[in-house]
């Protein structure tokens, strides 16, 4: 027996296909220029937070998994961003395996750290298939990331601890100033030596490991202690950074929608991978927007 009927107008079904079934990516590019700037930002700010709460509950598996250990957890989120992509998903394996404990005994010693780190990704002298070196310039080869995290580890006793503490962006580049030992000034893989060349990390990929690593271990941690002062600056610390280059930053500039700082753009690649990918257009407030335009 109908208990109910539901009516609604004729262009709500004809957009929500279109939306559906569009070619264009994203679907609702025509209409992103005609909303409001407060409903872009308000929508942007939500997402923002969700961001963080997916990273944080990332951190926590970390955390579970391995007796809530946050310096360990945070040497693995730290260790898969260095790989930048092209080798994240294998760096991060190689951090699980790494024995942290052990190489606490020798901080003090980069020679030994680096035979721990090479040593534990059969590196040295032979390297693992896993590892990818396509398209890569020397400068991001595996083994260079390797040494620069065996030299941040070995020049920063309390990392963790510290990268926690900073109050100002600058502050968190020095504590994350990459460097290498000095065999690593004459090669970019074992045994083939090269013109010397100091293998520092850039500015923007150090910006990248806050945006990634730091910022969230903050909020997270905030969350954790109930410290509502480390997650705002956690927010704080993102709003002052540079929006992140890449090709969703720029498809998403391309329809109208510009990050002003690296809060927006990791709103947006929130918006896409959460809901453009998954066609979720009903829980975006932009797609509710083009729902209610009889014209288009």
């Amino acid at each position: 027996i109908p208990q109910m009927e539901f009516h609604y107008p004729p262009y709500l079904l004809e957009n929500y296909e279109e939306l559906i079934r569009a070619d264009r990516y994203p679907a609702c590019f025509r209409i992103i220029p005609q909303l409001p700037s407060f409903l872009l930002h308000s929508w942007l700010s939500t997402l923002q937070v969700e961001r963080f709460e997916n990273k944080t509950q990332q951190i926590e598996k970390y955390l579970h998994e391995y007796n809530q250990d946050w310096e360990y957890a945070f040497f693995i989120t730290l260790a898969r961003n260095f790989g930048f992509g092209v080798n994240s998903d294998t760096l991060e394996l190689w951090a699980m395996s790494v024995p942290l404990a052990s190489v606490n005994k020798h901080r003090d010693n980069l020679y030994q750290i680096e035979a721990f780190f090479f040593g534990q990704a059969g590196q040295q002298p032979s390297s693992d298939c896993r590892w990818r070196f396509l398209r890569l310039r020397p400068g991001k080869f595996p083994q260079i990331r390797i040494a620069q995290l065996a030299c941040l580890y070995h020049r920063s006793q309390g990392l963790f601890s510290q990268l926690m503490e900073a109050e100002s962006v600058n502050e968190l580049r020095n504590l994350l100033k990459g460097g290498t030992s000095e065999y690593w000034l004459t090669h970019y893989t074992f045994g083939i030596p090269s013109p010397s060349h100091p293998k520092t990390i850039s500015q923007s990929s150090t910006d990248l490991l806050i945006i990634n690593t730091v910022i969230p271990f903050l909020y997270a941690y905030g969350k954790h202690k109930s410290n509502d002062a480390l997650c705002l600056r956690a927010t704080k610390l993102l709003e002052e950074l540079k929006p992140e280059n890449n090709y969703i930053i720029r498809m998403w500039k391309e329809c109208g929608l510009e990050a002003s700082h690296a809060g927006d753009s990791q709103a947006l690649i929130q918006l896409k991978k959460n809901y453009c990918d998954l066609k979720k257009c009903l829980y975006c407030r932009i797609g509710y927007e083009y729902f209610k335009k009889k014209e288009i």
